[in-house]
């Protein structure tokens, strides 16, 4: 039921909001910062409701890391409701790096241009550059963008590996990197054989920023390794955490 509630819902927003896309087209003609402002806090509010039929208990942690300005945050890949999870809890409403495929999708397309994202052909080397070039300027901007470097959703217990370079536009834009560790989000969904959405418990941790350039030299071109590290061990040590909770309270 909760599937064909959040699915109708999406299908209903997309259709009726049209009119207010193209509205918004028209305000970015003059005014592009305008344009996603507004853009931004529709999709927010529409990403809030669709968690909260979801059913998604959301817990947080290191919002106080998130420093001020348009930041780069870096995460793990479950699930598709990662992108509203880290668009409704950073505090920025971030634009997301998405994978080319997902600009086949009439409607929603749009609506993920409104809010910066960005769509990476994979397979294609130039897209990459392009990609790259295009997020470092909507950094510089002041918007803050997404990337999870695995490159597709993966619901294995071991993250795939980071690519490296996916880092590259924080390091042209200088501004910090923010590591995001997401937990738990493919209970949602993904967990399960078919589209069968069901109520679950998240948890997002959000770390210590960093800047590229304060890197060492050969650590800054393993970036993704160093960022793919902090995450598994955030992960690994919040699942101790729950473990010596669970044998405390069968004591």
């Amino acid at each position: 039921m909760r599937s064909v509630i959040v699915l109708g819902f999406l299908f209903l927003f997309l259709v009726i909001m049209i009119p207010v896309h193209l509205i918004l087209l028209l305000i970015g003609k003059r005014n592009p910062e305008r344009r996603f402002s507004i853009s931004n806090t529709i999709v927010y509010w529409a990403f809030r409701w669709e968690l909260f039929q979801a059913g998604a208990h959301i817990e947080v942690e290191g919002i106080e890391n998130i420093p001020e300005g348009p930041v780069l945050f870096v995460s793990n890949h479950r699930s598709y409701f990662d992108v509203l999870v880290l668009h409704t809890t950073s505090t920025k409403r971030p634009g997301f790096v998405a994978k080319a495929e997902m600009d086949k999708f009439p409607l929603l397309n749009w609506w993920m241009r409104n809010i910066c994202c960005l769509f990476l052909d994979r397979t294609d080397v130039r897209s990459g550059v392009e990609m790259v070039k295009n997020g470092t300027q909507l950094l510089k901007n002041g918007h803050s963008m997404v990337i999870c470097p695995e490159g597709t959703r993966n619901q294995q217990p071991e993250m795939l590996p980071f690519k490296e370079g996916s880092l590259k536009m924080a390091e042209k834009a200088d501004c910090p990197v923010v590591p995001v560790a997401l937990m738990n989000t493919d209970q949602l969904l993904e967990i399960r054989p078919g589209f069968d959405i069901r109520s679950g418990k998240v948890k997002v941790i959000y770390k210590e920023p960093f800047y590229m350039k304060d890197l060492p030299k050969e650590q800054r071109k393993k970036a993704g390794a160093y960022v793919q590290q902090i995450i598994a061990d955030t992960i690994k040590q919040e699942g101790g955490q729950r473990a010596s909770l669970m044998k405390d309270s069968v004591k």
